[in-house]
């Protein structure tokens, strides 16, 4: 196919029957230093962490979002910027996954981001549920090292500041309390942007309390904008960092725009506040990056998996435009 510049349409990527990220090439996470990729997806189709609230099918997000990505071109007319061109980004797969063990998938998920991270990309991680950052966010803290300084941004419906459940550390309600006690994190440079309803218990609100970490609840999103919030919240993460990790859970999302994933909550930020969130973190910048609990098996015509796609996307855009 023809543009009307008489330059060919790169359909290829939609069309070649690869299920990866954008079309990107497959690069495995121990080859990215060979390669000229600056960015690197890794898909994590694991929920057996999922054990506080929520419903299963997490697990099939990766391959819900590359499909959804491929319904998209790679250059936006509203950035001018192509993102294969961009970023050289590649899609190392999925990590492995051991069944009924979280803490070994976890092990897994670590060693190939610090993989991506030591050969030179940035690592957007995709979920699975939201146990994904605990190893995301220490693969990072370990990358960075004891003499720097790490920052850690969640975008949540919940706080997921629990200490344990039952004894276990390693759960989709515990990552915020993970990420602030690792050793180059304050919890200072800790903050939850989007927090709202009733499924955030009464412990987690007082760990967040007692450990100093800042939380932005949807009511003020509402009350003084998403750029306003977020703009605090990037000056917190950001302030003496040298890194930053971004967490962002779909159901930060409005139920009623985003209807797939595993804890539809009511309240949450429209389809227009989540990309320019998008925009404002892709400006400001970032070191690694996540989605989880997209669910594809609650999604209605597919429309969850576009606007997390429109999302990262935005992200990157927003990112490639101010920094590369």
């Amino acid at each position: 196919m023809m543009a009307s510049s008489g330059k060919k349409q790169a359909f290829g990527p939609m069309a070649h029957g690869i299920i990866s990220m954008l079309g990107a090439p497959h690069v495995p996470a121990d080859q990215i230093g060979g390669s000229d990729a600056r960015l690197a997806f890794l898909g994590v189709p694991y929920d057996g962490a999922n054990v506080c609230i929520g419903r299963p099918g997490s697990a099939l997000g990766p391959q819900g979002l590359r499909i959804a990505s491929q319904e998209y071109f790679s250059w936006s007319f509203e950035w001018d910027v192509d993102l294969r061109e961009a970023y050289g980004l590649v899609d190392c797969g999925d990590t492995r996954i051991v069944v009924g063990n979280a803490e070994r998938t976890h092990q897994n998920v670590e060693a190939d981001v610090t993989k991506i991270l030591t050969g030179g990309a940035i690592p957007i991680a995709i979920g699975g549920d939201h146990s994904l950052p605990i190893p995301c966010a220490r693969a990072l803290s370990t990358f960075l090292g004891e003499d720097k300084r790490m920052g850690y941004l969640a975008i949540d419906a919940h706080m997921d500041a629990g200490y344990s459940v039952d004894g276990e550390k390693e759960t989709n309600c515990s990552g915020v309390a993970r990420a602030s006690e690792l050793p180059n994190v304050r919890p200072e440079n800790v903050a939850i942007v989007g927090v709202r309803g009733s499924l955030n218990p009464r412990e987690w609100l007082d760990l967040i309390r007692e450990r100093g970490i800042s939380m932005y609840p949807m009511r003020e999103v509402k009350e003084r904008g998403v750029e306003a919030v977020l703009k605090d919240a990037l000056d917190r993460v950001w302030d003496g960092t040298d890194g930053v990790y971004v967490t962002w859970d779909t159901d930060s999302v409005d139920a009623a725009y985003a209807p797939g994933t595993t804890e539809p909550e009511p309240g949450g930020l429209t389809s227009h506040e989540i990309i320019d969130a998008a925009r404002i973190i892709g400006e400001r910048g970032f070191t690694a990056l996540d989605n989880v609990e997209l669910a594809p098996i609650y999604d209605l015509s597919g429309i969850t998996g576009k606007l997390v796609w429109c999302v990262l996307a935005e992200a990157l855009y927003a990112n490639a435009k101010a920094r590369l």
